[in-house]
């Protein structure tokens, strides 16, 4: 066998110093060098980033300290994101990080509300989801009395441009040698690409919009628990709350909306004036991969660095899968097929996750008449159709969020299944109904008892000295 000893990651941003970083920080004791050829691309101004709560354990991986994401990338946590107008109407849903209900006699919750819900109740799935109920009154932190037996699970929202700059800063910490770009791939057992610089690679699905602008608005206080994705005649705005700023972003249809109508749109969504960059091209993202010695990544940009979390959802999971997958010899990389076929189913169910908001969305207008009539995965239609069926959904391999994310999202575009399971018939009616209660108090009680998003934000920054 022949041990990799030398890896070369091409590319800017934040996919090529998180690669290098990490894989420095795993292999770095084993004799392995590494090498960030850096192109010099920076994020774009007023670009902000959304980090599922799986980003907080790879953080560790990383090095990165909760203070210095607050401190440097203006980090601020998020429980999730609320979707505005997707219906057509002022109404909006939260998908957050945490359990749609606690389960009860043996069965999921979705079960129970199911039946409620044909029999009269109008209460939301959400407003028995912790996480939710907390995220819209500006609290956080995680339950002390096991009543509700439901986690809160946080992310982060990062301005894109100081979250770079901070994994700079690490690479140089974790022994990363940073050179200039070069057009020929390095000498290098191992090569990661995170632009096309060293190979064509494949893209994706063309991107839902074609044209976007960037912009930041007044800093909101307090600092919003969950970002914003609001639905406009051709696209959608999504607001990211910084530490320093609202990070706005609007993504549209070129030929059903203007430069001048997007900018109206976003001062619209963020309720005032929008400080607003030129208007960029979205283009599709790359496809990631592995062949021969060299593995491509994709930068977490464009619709993917805010919707849903979806890019830096991705990123992560690639650099794990390589760091899972690392080669023993890098003479025979016979890890290239798994790693390959891992990512695209990756990239697949991610892709499912982000699809669903625009095949249920319920807003009228040639946009989204459009969005709704494109075709789904067979995936993403078993999901839609079970979960219509009987609120239970298909899993799927390489699955990158919970079903109770999905039936947050599937309950709050105004699906309500037509059955429940029918073991969840057998709970008498009256206990069922006592139940209810009890979670909706419990809930109550543990939101009070949090601190407030700033008192959080404290906390982790005492705590990471």
């Amino acid at each position: 066998m022949s041990p990799i000893r030398s890896v070369a990651v091409l590319g800017g941003g934040i996919a090529a110093p998180m690669a290098a970083l990490a894989i420095a920080r795993a292999y770095g004791r084993l004799g392995v060098a590494v090498t960030w050829y850096d192109t010099g691309t920076l994020p774009a101004p007023h670009a902000a980033l959304a980090a599922p709560p799986d980003l907080v354990t790879f953080h560790r991986l990383l090095g990165l300290s909760d203070a210095a994401l607050i401190d440097r990338a203006a980090g601020t946590l998020s429980l999730g994101q609320l979707y505005a107008g997707w219906a057509g109407d002022g109404s909006g849903f939260l998908h957050a990080y945490g359990d749609a209900g606690t389960p009860f006699a043996g069965r999921p919750f979705v079960q129970h509300w199911t039946r409620a819900r044909h029999a009269g109740l109008g209460v939301p799935l959400e407003e028995f989801c912790l996480a939710a109920v907390a995220a819209k009154q500006g609290r956080i932190g995680q339950p002390r009395d096991p009543a509700t037996r439901q986690a809160v699970k946080h992310g982060w929202h990062l301005d894109a441009a100081g979250y770079a700059a901070l994994l700079r800063e690490a690479c140089g910490g974790a022994d990363v040698r940073i050179e200039p770009a070069q057009n020929t791939p390095p000498d290098a057992d191992l090569l990661v690409g995170a632009d096309g610089g060293w190979s064509a690679a494949a893209t994706g699905a063309p991107p839902r919009c074609d044209r976007m602008i960037l912009g930041s608005a007044e800093r909101r206080d307090p600092v919003p628990l969950y970002g914003r994705v609001v639905a406009q005649d051709a696209g959608w705005t999504t607001l990211t709350p910084l530490d320093d700023r609202l990070a706005v972003a609007c993504h549209y249809a070129s030929t059903q909306m203007d430069d001048a109508g997007a900018r109206a749109a976003m001062a619209e969504a963020a309720g005032g004036p929008v400080d607003a960059d030129r208007p960029q091209p979205v283009e599709a993202r790359r496809q990631p991969g592995w062949r021969g010695n060299l593995v491509t990544i994709a930068e977490p940009d464009g619709e993917s660095a805010t919707f849903a979390a979806a890019g830096l959802l991705e990123l992560q999971l690639a650099i794990a899968q390589l760091i899972l997958l690392w080669p023993v010899d890098r003479k025979a990389m016979p890890e290239a097929a798994l790693y390959t076929a891992e990512l695209a189913g990756t990239r697949a169910r991610i892709d499912d996750f982000s699809a669903q908001h625009f095949h249920l969305a319920r807003r009228g207008g040639a946009y989204w008449d459009a969005a709704r009539a494109a075709r789904v995965s067979p995936a993403l239609a078993a999901k839609r159709d079970l979960f219509a069926a009987r609120g239970m959904f298909a899993h799927c391999d390489h699955e990158a969020h919970v079903e109770d994310g999905w039936a947050l999202c599937m309950a709050g575009h105004g699906i309500v299944p037509r059955s429940p399971d029918p073991q969840a018939m057998l709970v008498d009616e009256q206990q069922l109904m006592v139940e209810f209660q009890r979670q909706l108090r419990a809930i109550a009680a543990e939101v009070r008892a949090m601190p407030t998003h700033a008192q959080a934000l404290a906390q982790l920054k005492d705590a990471s000295v």
